[in-house]
């Protein structure tokens, strides 16, 4: 590069024209001129490395001696490039020294356009994939709490289990019982109770599980058992009089059967000969004894009749190795705390017992039975706000039982199929309702109360069940733990005396994820205190704003009012 010409020689005016003058008077220079000045300017210097290697990748190759040749023939060309790059600043460096070239950028100037197709890809693109799209190693702490809070699982007592993600992915319960579940008995998706229980009691621990009726307690409470009994040998003739591996106790004899009659759907299948056996009223002595002759690895009584084989030394409690309570509170409510303590006693001198209860609401007693009898238990509690959810509740005050029964005739019943289900407190008014509707109606009517024997209560749920009866008139023997599936409607032709029994009464519809509906009238001799809880529970589960309460209702009982009275001074 040619070094700069002298500040002396540029402002020296001695022996020159004004028109030589280095320095004369400034001229302006359009577009044109001024790259061909520029042109000129470059045609005198010789190009740098920079230039070679902007050359170079351009596509030309410059030859040594002919740099200069090559720029003058294209001048105007690199006029523009100088201008284009003059703002650039320049390192007089070799191309091999240039350690960038192959290296992208630390960080992408552009979001990923993939996680805009919907809103599903977005949650996932900022929250990362749901639980379920996971495996069970890629699970984390967040994930699980959000599969409890998907199946409103609650828990209590430390070390609990997580819950099922499926019956065959942590390899828990044998395959043999899984095929059974799935392929006999239909039921690909453990259920929220089911998820929640069967990790928790599989190594034996103690367990109290709160669970709505119709939520699948059932074969949560029968799955553990028989894995437990899928690693023992078949009973023989020594070991058949050792009384039951397992014993189920239930309050009524028609759960009783009924939790028989799912056992038995399980056991049929499998591979290792098990036996299970009911005691209930309505039975001799005498068949019981023969039953249980040829041993039983199940046992489900009711605690009253379990008591009577007990101490007329037809049945033996020596090798129980689990204890199972189903619908505690229930029993507790007729009255079998004193039996429940004395069967408790029985079979605590088993090393290694272990205990379950399930209820449907937890009170004090259930509470204290636990802390007496339980071994440090995990407490599980599955939210029954979506059972309530599946319910409409409506409220009407029809005073006269022949009003009430024209209402469901005229208005009511057109638009329900069977099963429908209907209480009443008194054994005569089901009596007289069953007159009715055979001689009124075409509606086939069956009746159920505790003056029934066993076999026809057997024969009242099997014709319901069957479809033989579209509607069943019951007393409260009816309304708790009976599945009846698919019941569509629950009249409380009369409101009972107490609020829970409101509870397990609407609790036959509703069940299994199915809507239903219930139907309470009332009358001016229902306790208001009832009455008031019934509105409080009206209101507080009607999460869709489809319950009803009539005006008239709440102006006979003053229900929703302020209970302030100003003071009048």
């Amino acid at each position: 590069m040619k070094r700069p010409i002298d500040i002396n020689k540029l402002i020296s005016r001695e022996g020159k024209r004004p028109s030589e003058t280095a320095i004369g008077k400034p001229v302006y220079l359009n577009k044109k001129k001024r790259i061909e000045a520029a042109a000129d300017r470059e045609a005198n210097e010789e190009p740098t490395a920079v230039e070679n290697i902007q050359w170079i990748k351009a596509g030309n190759v410059i030859k040594n001696g002919e740099a200069g040749t090559s720029h003058k023939a294209s001048g105007t060309n690199i006029a523009v490039h100088a201008q284009k790059n003059r703002s650039k600043f320049r390192f007089d460096w070799n191309a091999e020294d240039d350690t960038t070239g192959e290296d992208g950028p630390v960080v992408g100037r552009k979001v990923k356009v993939a996680a805009r197709k919907s809103p599903e890809t977005l949650e996932e693109f900022y929250m990362g994939k749901h639980w379920s799209q996971k495996t069970l190693d890629e699970m984390s702490e967040r994930d699980w709490r959000i599969l409890r809070e998907d199946y409103h699982i609650e828990t209590k007592g430390g070390s609990i289990q997580h819950p099922l993600r499926n019956w065959t992915e942590t390899s828990s319960i044998p395959m043999e019982i899984v095929d059974i579940i799935e392929t006999k008995l239909k039921y690909l998706e453990p259920t929220p109770i089911q998820r929640a229980t069967i990790p928790n009691v599989l190594d034996g621990r103690d367990f109290v599980g709160i669970a709505a009726t119709g939520s699948g307690k059932t074969l949560a409470f029968l799955i553990p058992p028989l894995c437990q009994l899928n690693k023992t040998p078949p009973l023989n003739d020594f070991t058949k009089m050792d009384g039951p591996s397992a014993l189920i106790l239930a309050p009524t004899r028609e759960l009783a059967q009924q939790i028989e009659a799912e056992a038995n759907k399980v056991v049929k299948f499998l591979h290792r000969p098990t036996k299970v056996v009911s005691l209930v009223g309505g039975h001799s002595i005498e068949e019981i004894s023969y039953s249980l002759s040829h041993g039983c690895d199940i046992l489900v009584a009711t605690p009253g009749r379990l008591i009577d084989c007990l101490e007329s030394n037809i049945l033996v409690l020596r090798q129980v190795r689990t204890l199972i309570l189903d619908e505690a509170d229930r029993m507790i409510d007729f009255g079998f705390e004193d039996q429940l303590t004395t069967i408790l006693t029985r079979t605590g001198s088993v090393k290694g017992r272990q205990t379950m209860m399930f209820t449907a609401t937890m009170s004090s007693t259930i509470e204290r039975i636990a802390n007496g009898y339980l071994n440090k238990p995990a407490y599980i509690r599955v939210g029954s706000q979506d059972t309530k959810a599946q319910i409409k509740q409506i409220v009407q005050y029809l005073p006269s039982e022949e009003q009430r029964f024209s209402k469901l005739c005229r208005d009511v019943l057109p638009r329900f199929g069977s099963p429908v289900m209907i209480f009443i407190n008194y054994k005569r008014t089901a009596d007289w309702l069953a007159t009715k509707f055979s001689s009124e109606t075409r509606y086939r009517v069956t009746t159920l109360h505790g003056s029934k024997s066993q076999e026809q209560r057997e024969h009242s749920l099997n014709l319901l069940r069957s479809g033989k009866a579209d509607i069943m008139i019951a007393t409260d023997v009816a309304g708790r733990g009976i599945d009846i599936p698919n019941v569509s409607l629950v009249v409380n032709f009369q409101m009972c005396t107490s609020f829970e029994s409101y509870i397990h009464r609407i609790g036959r519809t509703g069940r299994a994820g199915k809507s239903g509906c219930a139907l309470t009238f009332l009358t001016e001799r229902d306790d208001p205190k009832v009455v008031e809880e019934l509105f409080h529970y009206v209101k507080t589960t009607d999460t869709e704003g489809i319950n009803d309460v009539e005006p008239s209702v709440r102006q006979k009982f003053h229900l929703g009012r302020n209970q302030l009275q100003p003071i009048v001074h």
